[in-house]
């Protein structure tokens, strides 16, 4: 950003320029740049195929090469002879969408290509079509002829992003700021290529001095844009963001006015209620013992529920208790009754003489039994018996019933501790439901309740009161008010004090142009930074919208001419330099003016580098003689163009 004006705006302001700069960008709103000279846009081709349908049969193989800049002329005998469809297909290819293209003809055809420069780049965009749906690719073609593939795109709405962002972008045009819709309820919006492609044109009824669109103030900001204004931008964006801004703070100061006004109504409706309520629960004093009652009655189950809650808590922990006493007094038992079975089993066989082996049944020596009982090796396999295996079983066993018997004692104290806690859980249970059984039928009591519901009222009336009594808080300002104010304040200064002369050069520029073009009787020119013209005509003031329709066209066209002359004079400026223009025999009362215009026009592309003017009309014999038949693609008599 431009640093003095951007410390200007932060000191407005009261931020630091980093701050400023921080929510200027975030708002969408960047200082002013150095322009670069124009590029030029160059048609040097377009072709297209296709299938007629209907009435109208035969093949369609339309192919027009060899174009570079000056004035080329499409030309046919007779009406509705293809003249206007092959504008529209160069424009559906230029702007990505189809202007005026009749649907019928997008269906008929299958295959487009257009070929065109940016300054000296050749491009090139090809697409099949499929029951009018585009699919191809935008290329840049290196010099070598190799292309390569800039875009893809296989919709309508592929097809208008991916042109609308190449040109925007390789044109080095910026979109275009604007508040759209009702007053009120406006949104802030972006007008990009489609709109800005509407300075190419040049059809209709010739309504408006640049493009076709009247919507936001358009044709002063393609106005702007096109003759590059310094400052121009900064300023659509700042007075754009203002109004949005201000329309916010609006919108908060309606809604926080209405609320207050909605808040006021209700307030004397409650007071109002209130009274009335009041005045029945007055009504209603005799029944206050009964009010008291309940309380007690309420205080009585809220003192008695977390008696029996805990009761009933105690007792389940008893019988948790009593339930894994009665599981380790079991185990107890088992392993008491195991122990004597093992020490009985061992008992006996240890006391059994063995007579012969179990194997091979050979018999046991005397010998083997006596030093069995000497030596303790088994008479059978020699192995040592260990005598330590039968001492002490009698305390094992002893020791084994202790236990036994000790779990069966905690057993008989937990039965006991759990039928106490059981029966003092049951009471406290039965007293809770008998409390909460007089507490309902006290509040089932008809005047109780006609008190309680007149109790009830009163106190949500007040409630609802002293809230309506808080004033509405008025809405906080934007923090970005103060900035974008400032902002677009010194964005206007800075428009003002640096545009210089540009505008008179511009209005000279269109008096000459008009003239030359046949503006008859023409004598004073005066554009204004909205896109208006205030004429002097035969020695009377009038006004681009009170001119003929021939002479708006040829007005339109100066405009147009004197915006990239201008421009290129200056080094400023963003028009590409193509015009396209269809039907101006339309607006023509004898083939003399139109072959005038053309000649004239033929003069001005020479004089003009760079500019490229592509025009539709009837009359071969007039436009051929003017600009010969190397310039035109002609249909004669009753042929078609395609």
């Amino acid at each position: 950003m431009t640093a003095s004006w951007l410390e200007m705006v932060a000191e407005k302001a009261g931020m630091s320029p980093a701050e400023a700069e921080i929510a200027l960008r975030r708002r969408g709103i960047t200082a002013d740049r150095p322009m670069r000279p124009a590029r030029t846009l160059t048609i040097t081709a377009i072709a297209f195929k296709g299938e007629k349908g209907g009435k109208a049969q035969g093949a369609i193989d339309f192919c027009w090469e060899g174009l570079r800049p000056g004035i080329w002329a499409i030309t046919s005998e007779k009406n509705f002879a293809g003249k206007s469809s092959i504008i529209e297909i160069i424009l559906w290819c230029l702007r990505g969408t189809p202007k005026d293209l009749q649907g019928d003809v997008r269906k008929w055809l299958s295959w487009v290509a257009l070929d065109f420069l940016v300054d000296a780049q050749p491009y090139r965009i090809e697409f099949t079509v499929d029951a009018g749906v585009p699919t191809g690719t935008l290329m840049l073609i290196r010099p070598s002829g190799a292309p390569t593939i800039v875009d893809h795109f296989s919709s309508d709405e592929g097809f208008a992003a991916g042109m609308s962002q190449f040109m925007m972008n390789t044109l080095d045009l910026d979109p275009i700021p604007a508040m759209q819709g009702k007053d009120g309820d406006k949104m802030a919006v972006e007008h990009g290529w489609t709109a800005l492609s509407g300075g190419l044109y040049f059809g209709g009824d010739h309504k408006l001095l640049l493009g076709d669109v009247q919507m936001g103030g358009l044709p002063a900001r393609m106005l702007q844009m096109y003759v590059g204004l310094p400052w121009a931008l900064t300023v659509m964006q700042a007075r754009t963001v203002k109004k949005e801004v201000e329309q916010e703070q609006d919108q908060g100061n309606k809604a926080a006015a209405r609320a207050a006004e909605e808040a006021a109504k209700a307030r004397t409706r409650l007071e109002a209620d209130l009274a009335a309520a009041q005045k029945t629960l007055a009504g209603l004093s005799s029944t206050q013992a009964t009010a008291k009652e309940l309380e007690r009655l309420a205080g009585e189950v809220a003192r008695l529920s977390p008696i029996a809650i805990d009761q009933a808590k105690r007792h389940a922990t008893a019988q948790a208790e009593l339930k894994a006493l009665r599981e380790l007094a079991d185990t107890d038992e088992r392993a008491l009754r195991n122990l004597r079975e093992n020490i009985v089993a061992e008992q006996f066989f240890n006391g059994l003489e063995p007579v012969c082996c179990p194997r091979c049944e050979a018999k046991v020596s005397g010998e083997r039994i006596k030093r069995e009982s000497v030596d303790l090796n088994c008479s059978l396999c020699a192995e040592h018996i260990p005598v330590e295996t039968m001492e002490g079983v009698s305390e094992t066993i002893e020791a084994g019933e202790r236990r036994a018997q000790a779990s069966r004692a905690a057993v008989e104290r937990a039965v006991a501790h759990e039928s106490a806690l059981r029966r003092l859980a049951e009471d406290a249970s039965k007293a809770v439901d008998a409390a909460r059984a007089a507490l309902e039928k006290a509040a089932t009591g008809i005047t109780f309740q006609q008190r309680r519901e007149a109790e009830l009222a009163v106190a949500r009336l007040e409630g609802a009161l002293k809230e309506r009594k808080i004033d509405g808080v008025a809405p906080t300002p934007s923090p970005d008010l103060a900035l974008v104010r400032a902002a677009t304040k010194e964005a206007e200064t800075a428009y003002d004090q640096s545009r210089g002369d540009i505008l008179q050069r511009l209005s000279e520029e269109i008096l000459t142009l008009g003239q030359r073009l046949g503006v008859r009787m023409l004598e004073g020119v005066k554009l204004g930074s909205n896109a208006t013209l205030a004429l002097t005509k035969g020695g009377e003031s009038t006004s681009f919208s009170k001119v003929t329709a021939g002479e708006r066209l040829r007005l339109r066209l100066a405009t147009a001419v004197a915006l990239l002359r201008v421009a290129q004079e200056r080094g400023l400026g963003r028009h590409p330099g193509l015009l396209i223009i269809d039907s101006p025999g339309a607006e023509e009362v004898s083939d003399i003016d139109l072959a005038a215009l053309l000649g004239e026009l033929q003069t001005i592309a020479k004089e003009t580098p760079g500019l490229q003017i592509l025009v539709a009309s009837a009359n071969p014999p007039a436009i051929v003689s003017q600009l010969g038949e190397d310039r035109c693609r002609i249909a004669e008599k009753d042929a078609y163009l395609w």
